[in-house]
């Protein structure tokens, strides 16, 4: 099964998201940054886990977490 998962970047902050994988936390792939003022669908399936993390202005680079 997959699902779908829309993540709107619309307060002025990019938003990363990374692919997780459930069992060893590890990153699958990313992060992918949603630009501010965009949203983007992202489609998880598996039982894989999205980290969705607020960029703040004091961290602008995309994180690994």
């Amino acid at each position: 099964m997959t699902t779908s998962v829309v993540v709107k970047a619309n307060h002025g902050w990019p938003v990363d998201v990374t692919r997780k994988d459930p069992k060893t936390g590890e990153a699958l792939a990313g992060p992918e940054r949603v630009e501010p003022n965009t949203e983007r669908t992202f489609y998880v399936h598996g039982g894989m886990d999205l980290h969705v993390h607020e960029v703040q202005e004091y961290a602008k680079a995309p994180s690994a977490s």
